[in-house]
């Protein structure tokens, strides 16, 4: 993901965008069937402690199921933010002894809820330490980790408690027309121990080497939009084809301290928003382009809805490619699938790619058009907007002084954040690059433009093995493989001697080196072209830009060349285009 694409997540926005996208589902519901659904998952994380296995579902999926419900429970039960109500019960200490990490030996437990209670005191840590509490989840995940340290040796802990909670939970929400402000207090507790039993498997994982993250998990399996039936307000069914206590008395919490939503557009407002920032998250929709559920809903919609636009914006350039589009509309609606039902992979990345082409063609007025229509159409445009550039670069030890190919590195990404189009721009970076990492990052994904960075002579490109050790690749070679890869339009070989030799270019636009070049001049060279580029230039004018910001360094850039091949046509290295 691009910098330029990430964004930060707070609790809250979690908790509106979840409300946001399940709001009208969860309206017909009554309170108790909503509660009753988020017992039903959290029954699914006994798969944490009993180890049962069960297909397609594992306790990542039921941690991320629970908080997906727990979240809606309490929109519909008029919480206006879910960080308040937590942190008030646990302002990063122990609601009881008041201390972090929990001293058992003088909480609740051994000594009582009487002996050990003080809203006061609770009270006075929230005020003092709100504007410090945790952000986003792993946040909120490691500050309960702090207060209640989890040992794997205490089987059940976690879930025995959530269980507990569970009842306890039930109860306040059956009372909660007439004592609203009990729902409180067990609902903090029941987000206590979900938490629980995410560092829990957090220790778990870690004792296998693999990593947790309760966050970049949640927003996978919520991304601004349900990806069970492909739209951005669910329209899941209520039951899915797929699919066949005590009252809290220990802090003192009232109605008129404002933890309920009294404004539903605004609370409306802010769910859009954050759904909009965490679909930024996962890098938009380019970032969703292969989970989209295309066979459903908003997502089959839009795609056929775009298909038919592109189709009319070209009918009278190249109506033979207005009638194929038309075709691939025709099959898309015909694929669609019933919201609810087991999720089918639809094949369209070669659709994207032929749409990305044609998109890149269009004049501003039928972009205009197509970016206006509203809906998901206009929205996947972004797909087929983004510039997408693999970063390759190698400085293996050869002997001689490294490049500072991490200068020229941070120069390309603070050029694509700093300009007017930089949301236009996703980068992938391929450091200390063998041939494999390169040939398999082209299998994986389509790029617009490559980047070479490193070490060259007039017939080899330098790559690394893996013991960083040097390894001579015929540019020839390298040619050969680019070519089978249509969607690159630019080929840029920022090393000595690279093109050198070089009589067709690798791809539409090659851009290199005739002789030895200083650190400097490639670094400016790469910073005025990307400068360029994120001002919404094309290729010729920004190596243009690329020429003007060496000159104006004080550098020579008379051996910096490009080479366009004439009416599209690509050749291979040293031979004559066919």
């Amino acid at each position: 993901m691009s910098e330029a694409q990430t964004s930060f997540l707070r609790l809250d926005d979690l908790y509106t965008m979840t409300a946001h996208i399940y709001g009208d589902r969860n309206s017909a519901r009554t309170k108790e069937a909503t509660f009753a659904h988020f017992v039903e998952v959290c029954g699914m994380l006994t798969v944490h402690d009993r180890r049962k296995k069960r297909e397609h579902f594992d306790i990542t999926d039921a941690l991320c199921k629970a908080l997906g419900w727990y979240f809606p429970l309490l929109a519909k039960l008029r919480i206006r933010s879910v960080e308040s109500l937590v942190f008030r019960k646990f302002p990063g200490v122990c609601p009881y002894c008041r201390v972090v990490p929990h001293n058992e030996a003088k909480c609740k437990l051994v000594k009582g809820t009487d002996s050990t209670v003080s809203h006061a005191e609770v009270t006075e840590i929230f005020e003092r330490d709100w504007e410090s509490r945790p952000r986003g989840l792993d946040e909120w995940q490691s500050m309960f980790n702090r207060i209640y340290p989890r040992n794997l040796n205490e089987s059940g802990r976690s879930t025995i408690g959530l269980l507990e909670e569970l009842g306890e939970l039930a109860e306040a929400v059956r009372v909660f027309d007439a004592h609203p402000h009990y729902f409180l207090g067990e609902a903090a507790d029941a987000f206590s121990y979900i938490m629980g039993i995410a560092n829990e498997h957090q220790m778990r994982e870690a004792q296998e080497d693999r990593e947790f993250s309760f966050e970049r998990e949640f927003l996978s399996r919520y991304p601004g939009l349900c990806t069970q039936c492909g739209s951005r307000v669910c329209i899941c069914p209520s039951i899915p084809a797929a699919t066949v206590g005590r009252m809290a008395k220990e802090l003192d919490i009232r109605n008129e301290e404002a933890v309920f939503i009294t404004d539903a557009q605004e609370f409306e407002r802010q769910g859009k928003a954050a759904a909009q920032a965490a679909l930024e998250s996962v890098g938009g929709y380019l970032g969703l382009a292969e989970k989209l559920p295309f066979d459903r809903g908003d997502a089959n919609h839009g795609l056929v809805q775009l298909c038919l636009k592109m189709a009319a914006a070209v009918e009278q350039s190249t109506p033979a490619l207005a009638q194929t589009l038309r075709a691939e509309a025709l099959k898309l609606g015909d694929a669609a699938n019933i919201p609810g039902t087991r999720r089918a992979a639809l094949p369209v990345d070669k659709l994207l790619n032929t749409l990305r082409d044609v998109w890149k063609e269009l004049d501003d007025q039928h972009r205009a058009e197509i970016k206006d229509a509203g809906g998901l159409a206009g929205d996947l445009v972004e797909i087929l907007d983004t510039v997408r550039v693999l970063f390759v670069f190698c400085n293996p030890e050869t002997g001689t002084d490294q490049l500072k190919l991490h200068a020229e590195q941070r120069a390309i990404k603070e050029s694509l954040r700093r300009g007017p189009h930089s949301n236009k721009f996703k980068l992938d970076d391929l450091p200390a690059a063998t041939t494999n990492d390169l040939r398999r990052a082209l299998l994986s994904e389509q790029f617009d433009l490559i980047h070479f960075s490193g070490h060259a002579s007039e017939e080899y490109l330098i790559f690394e093995d893996e013991n960083n050790c040097a390894v001579d690749v015929p540019i020839s070679a390298v040619a050969n493989l680019v070519r089978e890869y249509p969607s690159v339009k630019c080929v840029i070989l920022n090393a000595c001697e690279s093109v050198k030799a070089l009589k067709v270019p690798i791809s539409p636009v090659t851009i290199g080196m005739d002789e030895t070049i200083p650190d400097q001049t490639a670094i400016e060279f790469s910073r005025g072209f990307y400068d360029a580029l994120a001002a919404g230039k094309n290729m010729k004018r920004a190596f243009d830009e690329g020429i003007f910001a060496v000159q104006l360094s004080g550098n020579d850039s008379s051996f910096i060349r490009i080479i366009e091949a004439p009416h599209g046509a690509v050749g291979g290295y040293g031979t004559a285009s066919p």
